[in-house]
């Protein structure tokens, strides 16, 4: 209902610059099917004798290499250095829950260590291909909606909505695998 009210609000305010039209926004959630996930992954180590190559071999399991390294950060903690190596690693979604699985059981294999953990976090991130496929999926929807949002305010002012006279770009918002589309339309009125 608060959203209503600030479409007939946005809608007063546009109609006062452009008579006889209704202008109405939309927006709606689109689930993206994404090709990739990755997952940034963090070795720590709190030895003097560090290297990527022992971060490397802790993780050989995952399928990380050196080329995934994103960043090293060294630091003294409480009489102790301790070393955290940052990898990237990009793996197919259909990959998603075996890589995760590996990550789990490196965890759980450095459970007990005094010197050595794992954190890790996955996101997915659609590709510009895949939020445009996702757009042409949802545009004749946003505009429905945005047709019969306008015609509830024409219906207030006793009029009919007509043609689109202006459409704004849709707006994309990514979040995971779902993303958030957003439409502006200005209608004619008869």
């Amino acid at each position: 209902m608060r959203s209503l009210l600030l479409v007939l609000c946005a809608a007063a305010g546009l109609a006062a610059q452009q008579p006889n039209t209704v202008t109405a926004t939309v927006q709606m959630a689109q689930p993206v099917a994404t090709a990739n996930a990755t997952f940034r992954i963090q070795f720590i180590e709190a030895t003097t004798g560090s290297s990527v190559d022992t971060a490397v071999a802790a993780l050989s399991s995952v399928g990380v290499s050196s080329s995934q390294l994103s960043a090293v950060n060294v630091e003294l903690s409480q009489g102790f250095v301790i070393t955290t190596y940052d990898f990237l690693l990009n793996v197919p979604s259909g990959e998603y829950a075996a890589t995760r699985d590996k990550l789990i059981a490196v965890q759980r294999s450095l459970a007990n260590s005094q010197t050595q953990g794992l954190g890790w976090t996955a996101s997915r991130t659609p590709t510009d291909d895949e939020l445009t496929a996702a757009l042409e999926t949802a545009m004749p929807a946003l505009l429905e909606r945005a047709r019969q949002r306008a015609a509830l305010l024409a219906k207030s002012l006793n009029a009919t909505v007509d043609k689109v006279i202006t459409l704004s770009a849709p707006a994309i918002s990514p979040d995971g695998p779902t993303v958030t589309l957003s439409l502006t339309a200005t209608f004619s009125l008869q």
